[in-house]
């Protein structure tokens, strides 16, 4: 069990997350970094998590190339979220969901291959509903207050609910704001804090 008292400008207060919810925050960084590669929804740039670049990886990496490319993929997945939030005051999104960076604390001691993640391309976004639904059941509820340049989405997330870490709450919910997208077109769901 981990625990840690939190920033109060967080609004978060005492938290306890549990192994539970690390594991929920890297499959969901995961899934939707792998479905931005360039052989699925193409939103950046990456192709970190593909055939072809396991192919590369294992030649350069011969010790661990999915680690590598998982590695990869999330450095990606988190400079493209800090790109489109560039410039916006106390921005969370799913690759920083804490203003403390509690959630990267907390997710340092989990190991990045313990997390399985879809190694088939995620070509739609039905594929990508599919996927978030086997991972997280029911979608969460999310407002969309604004649109900006770079796909950046503000959006409101419901109130965390009692005895829920904030953070897996939040990433939750941003996850299901994906779905705004499109092929080509990513949007990057954020809140300000």
């Amino acid at each position: 069990m981990f625990f840690m008292q939190m920033n109060p400008s967080t609004r978060i207060g005492e938290a306890r997350a549990d192994q539970g919810d690390l594991q929920t925050i890297l499959r969901l960084r995961l899934l939707i970094a792998r479905a931005a590669n360039r052989d699925s929804l193409a939103w950046w740039d990456d192709e970190a998590m593909t055939a072809p670049a396991g192919f590369l990886l294992e030649r350069l990496f011969p010790v661990a190339p999915p680690l590598a490319a998982r590695s990869l993929g999330l450095r990606a997945a988190l400079a493209r979220h800090q790109s489109a939030c560039a410039g916006i005051e106390g921005a969370l999104h799913l690759y920083w969901l804490d203003v403390d960076n509690a959630d990267g604390l907390a997710l340092r001691d989990v190991a990045l291959l313990s997390a399985p993640y879809p190694e088939a391309p995620i070509p739609t976004m039905d594929a990508l509903r599919e996927g978030l639904t086997a991972l997280l059941g029911q979608p969460a509820h999310v407002k969309i207050v604004q649109r900006r340049n770079g796909g950046a989405l503000l959006i409101t997330i419901p109130p965390c609910p009692a005895g829920i870490w904030a953070p897996v709450h939040r990433a939750r919910s941003f996850a299901w704001a994906y779905l705004e997208g499109a092929p080509g077109q990513p949007v990057f769901p954020f809140v300000a804090e």
